[in-house]
């Protein structure tokens, strides 16, 4: 199967370079509409969250909810820092919990059930680029948000049965705040650099996908699966965004993967359960916007990224220019916090 895995790759990435070199315009303007989403969108929304995030992990404030043991325990079947891992995820966005979760151990049944429902999309994403860029309205990203998390509040809950009889997974040592106030910086520039090379390279293969959907047009749906930014960014159905929210993209698992590096993964019971985290918050969000009395007939907007508009502006230099900031970081600062992990994982 391995063989076979491995042969399909390579076959799928000599006919992407194929088509790079037949159609070179297709992945210049698609990486620049990647770079453009990493600058106005990615990290923008993500890299703040994923600095505090990081930093109340190590920072030993979390066990203070020590005392909501007992509600975690009979809801959920997860001690107090393991719930709060959980927390964490809904506001830090995704794939904060996978590294959340590989920080706190390789190997524990436990983190192989946890990882179904920790894959969120963060407060500054939904709420601000998907439901004010996107749809034009605060209230339909809160809605969207409220449906997200809600969904994986329901799945947390049922795969919680799973887990009566495995192993704790334990807070991370306290370190000082300097430290940690650097450690998290590098942690989160590592992140932010994973997350947007492989937001980038999707933009591109979403750019062949497009093409070739011309002739076949099932293939725009794949589009959609590829990579959530570009995906919600082309939808003007909000109830088709937060199916793609909570499925989460190719993109996304492939972020994912990279970071659960050690953990054997349950690749198949992850799909399904991505699956089912669309259909969950696209459910929920059709209640929700029956709730709040807001007509569906409103929200079609006819939006589509055009990157056409921002390739001879100043946003392709400013993204470039912080991206470039956030590699220093990184780069800087990976050697020292490399030392610095080996006392506290």
């Amino acid at each position: 199967m391995k063989k076979l895995l491995n042969l399909l790759s390579v076959i799928f990435v000599a006919a992407f370079a194929f088509l790079i070199i037949l159609r070179p315009e297709i992945s210049l303007k698609s990486a620049l509409s990647g770079v453009v989403l990493c600058g106005k969108v990615i990290i923008p929304s993500l890299f703040p969250f994923t600095f505090c995030v990081m930093f109340i992990n190590k920072s030993g404030i979390l066990k203070f909810l020590k005392p909501l043991n007992p509600i975690t325990q009979f809801l959920f079947h997860l001690n107090y820092y393991e719930f709060s891992l959980f927390l964490l995820s809904l506001i830090g966005g995704y794939p904060l919990g996978a590294k959340l979760l590989n920080q706190s151990e390789t190997e524990n049944e436990k983190t192989k059930i946890m990882i179904n429902y920790c894959i969120n999309a963060g407060p500054a994403f939904v709420v601000l680029a998907v439901g004010k860029g996107v749809f034009k309205s605060v209230l339909i990203g809160w809605i969207l948000f409220l449906s997200h998390i809600l969904a994986s509040l329901i799945i947390a809950l049922f795969l919680g049965r799973f887990l009566k009889q495995s192993k704790k997974i334990t807070a991370p040592k306290r370190i000082g705040a300097v430290d940690n106030f650097v450690l998290s910086a590098a942690d989160a520039a590592d992140t932010i650099i994973k997350i947007c090379s492989l937001v980038i390279l999707f933009s591109v293969i979403c750019g062949y996908i497009e093409m070739l959907s011309v002739s076949f047009k099932p293939l725009s749906f794949l589009g959609l699966l590829c990579e959530v930014t570009t995906a919600v960014f082309k939808t003007d159905n909000v109830i088709i965004a937060a199916f793609l929210l909570g499925f989460s993209g190719f993109s996304i698992w492939c972020q994912v993967f990279s970071l659960l590096k050690g953990m054997k993964i349950n690749y198949l019971l992850f799909i399904t359960f991505r699956f089912i985290h669309g259909i969950l918050s696209s459910g929920l969000t059709l209640l929700l916007l029956k709730v709040f009395k807001v007509s569906v007939s409103t929200l079609s907007n006819n939006i589509n990224f055009d990157i056409s508009a921002f390739i001879n502006g100043p946003v392709v230099a400013f993204s470039l220019i912080i991206m470039g900031i956030i590699l220093i970081i990184s780069l800087y600062n990976k050697k020292y916090a490399g030392n610095l992990t080996d006392d506290i994982v």
